[in-house]
């Protein structure tokens, strides 16, 4: 992994949220807790963004010994969107079970980025924290204390990782989430930061 001071700080296109945890730590498969979203983007509107991480990616890879480069198969730094299922307000479990079985998944054209933030953290010197990415809306700047659901609106700033994975055999990067801007919310209300204004230290460890 890259060292924290040779991170490189990004700003997300405009997108959707999907299946966003940003206000709460999904603890589902870390008990340490992971905030994370996917964001859905029109492929026309991430190129730059792309190129950017993509740029980001290859660098990292080339400080890397020529023997190790050539064994590891570039990541994409994102993925090609799917159609997903459409459920109608009031459907039981089996209702939706069978909508989805029903579902053949198309491509929308659009593509997908994934973030995320681990929430309780050890590191290798064996000293703890605790982080949470800071959520404001676009209108002012507040704190959005509410949830925020997905369909929102939204864009993401943060740090690019890069990483290798021996096992895989792959070099790639992950895209650390330090703050959402909401520009139209579902669910949730907000007071109080101008975070996304002031910025955020791109050394901070995580």
């Amino acid at each position: 992994m890259a060292d924290k001071k040779q991170l490189e700080a990004f700003t997300s296109p405009i997108g959707e949220a999907i299946y966003p945890w940003i206000s709460k730590a999904d603890t589902k498969h870390d008990a340490a807790g992971v905030f994370h979203t996917d964001l859905s983007v029109p492929f026309e509107a991430a190129d730059a963004f792309i190129a950017k991480l993509e740029k980001v990616r290859n660098d990292f890879k080339a400080t890397l010994p020529v023997n190790k480069q050539g064994a590891l198969t570039d990541k994409p730094v994102y993925e090609q969107e799917y159609s997903r299922p459409v459920y109608k307000e009031g459907m039981t479990p089996e209702e939706k079970a069978a909508a989805k079985a029903a579902h053949v998944p198309e491509l929308t054209g659009n593509v997908l980025f994934r973030f995320k933030l681990k929430n309780n953290v050890t590191t290798g010197a064996g000293e703890t924290f605790t982080q949470t990415p800071i959520v404001v809306n676009a209108a002012d700047g507040e704190k959005v204390e509410g949830p925020v659901y997905m369909g929102s609106i939204i864009r993401v700033r943060g740090q690019i990782v890069p990483y290798t994975n021996s096992m895989s055999g792959v070099v790639g990067i992950t895209l650390r989430m330090k703050a959402v801007q909401v520009i139209e919310q579902v669910g949730g209300s907000g007071s109080g930061s101008s975070f996304w204004t002031d910025g955020f230290n791109d050394e901070e460890a995580a």
